[in-house]
């Protein structure tokens, strides 16, 4: 049975809506209130708030600016499974150390 997400939405989304006169942008904050910014609802105050959007997604890591790939595993390396198990690597760094070397 597949998982349900509550949002297929990134981390560094904004919720955006407007009303007659002005485009609302909530931006999240780690303080709690969001910070809510509004601009004109003109071909100006749009590219503001797309701007806006852009800056953002410009300050994410870029391991965060393809959201839709999955994550690589952190036991895969490049995609591929790795050579040896954790037991073989224990066990190799055991002898290492009883020969002094580590």
């Amino acid at each position: 049975m597949a998982n349900a997400l509550s949002t297929a939405a990134p981390n560094h989304a904004v919720l955006c809506w407007l009303d007659d006169r002005y485009v609302y942008v909530e931006i999240p904050s780690k303080t709690g209130s969001p910070y809510i910014d509004k601009f004109p609802l003109c071909e100006a105050g749009l590219s503001k708030a797309l701007n806006l959007l852009r800056i953002r997604y410009d300050e994410l890591p870029s391991s965060m600016k393809n959201y839709v790939v999955p994550p690589v595993e952190p036991s895969m390396k490049n995609g591929k499974p790795p050579i040896q198990t954790s037991k073989q690597r224990d066990q190799a760094l055991a002898v290492l150390r009883k020969m002094g070397m580590v």
